[in-house]
């Protein structure tokens, strides 16, 4: 079972989305509405600071961790204040003139919370008492991972993304309790107010991680999983402009019209084409894994992150296969990363494809 309730509206919607999608090569037309559609997400009013601080937080937070992998010890507690922003001084140019407000925690599906805590602990005890990093073929790159191969670096960070960003992004500010609210644009006073739905829009889309003109043609300065959100095009998918200009663009314009039709069409192609990002992150580990299936280091480094992008699909409340699913999907590979075959993580592979009617899975 799900971990969230399906509204039996936007199942139908994603249902009508699903089948008008399958043609990859349609093009996005909105000739047809009464009003304009901007080719980027370049509103005057879009607000959406504190998400760019939180994906800065997280960024200054990894390459604390990282410290690990160079033969740092990591202080839980430094670690742990990041994470809640709780007496912590960030040092990052992103945080130069000001200290931010917002918090990494908080923002986290509850019951990962602890998980989050329990692996940064986990990483500090490893590097306290001097592991050994595990370092690759040729040299060139050195993890921290446990007995078992698995790296806490990898399950923190990617963690993060899946409970907290891609959480937030695709299922509380597109819920109802974030969409049922305040939209009365007449009453705005300058170009710079915005709405409550306007705002929470906005903050969906600022999870993503992506430059208001994202596309398949353009996709720098992103960040996180606009940042993955590449691996997609490696099996020649449209999903990021289907993410962008039939997802956010034409929804923040369909809420600026107050046309709620077309905005709640835009939510659940968001929620369809974002859970592609980890589907297509998972693929793409998996298959770097079984090429080097004889090289500790970055097969378990690998396996690490498609253990995390697979674990994010459960926290999209419009998931297309449950939580039980994707539990048997990272099942598979084991608890041991270091006895994993070519088979077993071929078995994963081929069961996350089929989970998503992908054909072409050894393409990511």
């Amino acid at each position: 079972m799900n971990i969230f309730k399906i509204s039996a509206k936007l199942l139908a919607i994603s249902m009508m989305v699903f089948v008008s999608s399958c043609d990859k090569d349609e093009e996005h037309d909105h000739d047809h509405m009464s009003y304009d559609i901007p080719a980027s997400f370049n509103y005057a009013n879009a607000s959406y600071g504190g998400q760019t601080d939180r994906l800065n937080m997280l960024s200054e937070l990894e390459a604390y961790l990282k410290t690990a992998n160079s033969g740092g010890v990591v202080d839980a507690a430094v670690a742990k204040a990041m994470y809640a922003n709780e007496g912590y001084t960030w040092t990052s140019d992103a945080f130069a003139l000001e200290q931010p407000t917002k918090d990494l925690k908080s923002k986290t599906f509850d019951s990962q919370q602890a998980v989050v805590e329990g692996l940064i602990d986990q990483l500090a005890e490893l590097t306290a008492a001097g592991t050994a990093l595990t370092v690759s073929a040729d040299g060139e790159d050195a993890y921290m991972c446990d007995e078992n191969g698995m790296e806490p670096i990898q399950l923190i960070a990617k963690g993060i993304m899946g409970s907290c960003f891609y959480y937030q992004g695709t299922s509380v500010y597109l819920s109802a309790a974030k969409m049922d609210v305040d939209n009365d644009v007449s009453a705005l006073t300058s170009d710079v107010d915005y709405t409550a739905m306007q705002h929470h829009w906005d903050e969906s889309f600022g999870y993503l991680g992506a430059p208001i003109n994202y596309s398949t043609t353009m996709t720098d300065g992103s960040v996180y999983w606009a940042k993955y959100g590449k691996k997609t095009l490696n099996g020649g998918l449209t999903t990021i402009d289907d993410l962008m200009q039939d997802g956010f663009i034409l929804g923040r314009a369909a809420i600026n019209n107050e046309d709620y039709d077309t905005r709640d069409e835009a939510i659940a192609k968001i929620q369809m084409e974002w859970e592609m990002i980890p589907v297509c992150a998972g693929l793409h580990y998996l298959n770097a894994a079984i090429t080097n299936i004889g090289d500790d280091a970055l097969r378990n480094h690998e396996l690490s992150e498609a253990i995390a992008f697979i674990s994010a699909l459960k926290y999209n409340s419009q998931a297309s296969i449950s939580s039980t699913e994707v539990d048997a999907i990272v099942a598979i590979l084991g608890t041991n990363l270091n006895e994993v075959t070519p088979e077993i993580i071929n078995t994963a592979l081929t069961s996350l494809a089929d989970a998503f009617s992908i054909t072409n899975a050894s393409e990511y």
